[in-house]
């Protein structure tokens, strides 16, 4: 081959090969998502502008089977309708995990009512976790505040 056909041939290559990785670049710089008000965290790299109340226990047997795990969710079924009018904005989740055998409802309010809802101590909290720990085969009965924003 001679000089020119090799440049040529190189040229082509390099111009597929840019045209090829182009499609597996961003259409456009890609940015953090960011909360409306949201408090800072992080030295700012992040924010929130929920905060979580966890209540979380662990029960016993398998998850498709399980007796605690029924009464729990008996639990769950009472208190629902309080839970849901803690104040507009409220998301409720149940997660269960089969594995570690963990049962957890997240409860998450807007930041401008969980200080309100803290003071009135996160009720109806005290009676739904007093139903869990009297649940046979329920352990390990806990709670915890956490930060939230979707992302």
């Amino acid at each position: 081959p001679t000089t020119t056909s090799t440049m040529k041939t190189s040229a082509l290559l390099s111009a597929a090969f840019v045209a090829s990785a182009s499609a597996f670049a961003p259409a456009k710089a890609v940015s953090r998502s960011s909360a409306l008000n949201g408090v800072p965290l992080a030295n700012g790299a992040m924010e929130f502008d929920r905060v979580c109340r966890e209540w979380r226990c662990k029960y016993t047997g398998d998850k498709a089977t399980s007796e605690s795990l029924e009464e729990i969710s008996k639990v769950v079924d009472e208190y629902l309708p309080e839970i849901k009018g803690i104040c507009d904005g409220v998301k409720v989740n149940r997660l269960v995990c089969g594995g570690c055998l963990d049962f957890k409802l997240m409860i998450t309010v807007p930041l401008d009512s969980f200080g309100a809802w803290e003071e009135g101590g996160h009720e109806p909290e005290s009676a739904f976790l007093e139903k869990l720990k009297a649940i046979e085969g329920v352990s390990q009965v806990e709670t915890q505040t956490i930060t939230n924003v979707e992302i």
